[in-house]
């Protein structure tokens, strides 16, 4: 999944824009987009990154045209695989980031996801 920034002019704020690598390949792709997108769709979590809206780049609605699916989101400060990677965490860090990432979980489990 390739991802950017960019800036929503509507509401002055940075979102992320998000690829979705071939969702319509298979019926398997595209089942699998369509229940990440109602998921996302209903998610509303600090924790959890929340759905801004959705959209395809095709000039036309034909099926032809629509191979390609861009997710927006919030943009968030910072990667958290990137704060691992580049920096010692102290141990108060480590069970800050431990417990959001713990509750953001508990968030969707209650909503009856299951995250492998």
């Amino acid at each position: 999944m390739d991802s950017c920034s960019a800036m929503d002019t509507e509401h002055n704020v940075k979102v992320a824009i998000k690829k979705l690598a071939r969702p319509f390949q298979s019926a398997v792709h595209a089942k699998r987009t369509y229940r990440e997108l109602r998921m996302l769709k209903h998610m509303n979590h600090e924790n959890i990154i929340g759905l801004l809206d959705v959209f395809h780049p095709g000039a036309n609605n034909t099926l032809e045209s629509f191979q390609q699916v861009y997710l927006v989101t919030h943009l968030m400060g910072a990667d958290l695989n990137n704060i691992i990677r580049t920096q010692r965490l102290s141990d108060e860090h480590v069970q800050f980031l431990v417990y959001q990432i713990l509750r953001g979980l508990k968030y969707i489990h209650s909503a009856g996801i299951i995250h492998r």
